[in-house]
């Protein structure tokens, strides 16, 4: 039996949250479809999360790769979209 004021048992750690930045990645590059700016900021955050979550050290490598991958389709969309806006301008 424990002397009286100590706890019994050992608590657990705190679970670690998913990582900030693998959700701002995320966010960052679904709202790139309207505004194509935040799709780049998506990369980055994608980026960095990547390498906070390296070897499971955090949970949310998952929704980093998923904001990098969505952030590089979105980016090249709206690039190409500038690039077809541009020829077909010069031409009218």
């Amino acid at each position: 039996m424990a002397p009286p004021g100590y706890q019994p048992y050992g608590s657990l750690p705190p679970a670690q949250g998913t990582s900030g930045m693998a959700i701002a990645s995320l966010v960052c590059s679904l709202v790139g479809v309207f505004c194509g700016l935040t799709a780049i900021l998506g990369i980055i955050f994608g980026g960095i999360a990547l390498s906070q979550t390296k070897h499971n050290a955090r949970p949310g490598r998952g929704m980093a790769i998923a904001g990098l991958v969505i952030g590089i389709f979105i980016s090249l969309s709206w690039i190409a979209v500038m690039m077809i806006l541009v020829s077909f301008g010069n031409s009218l």
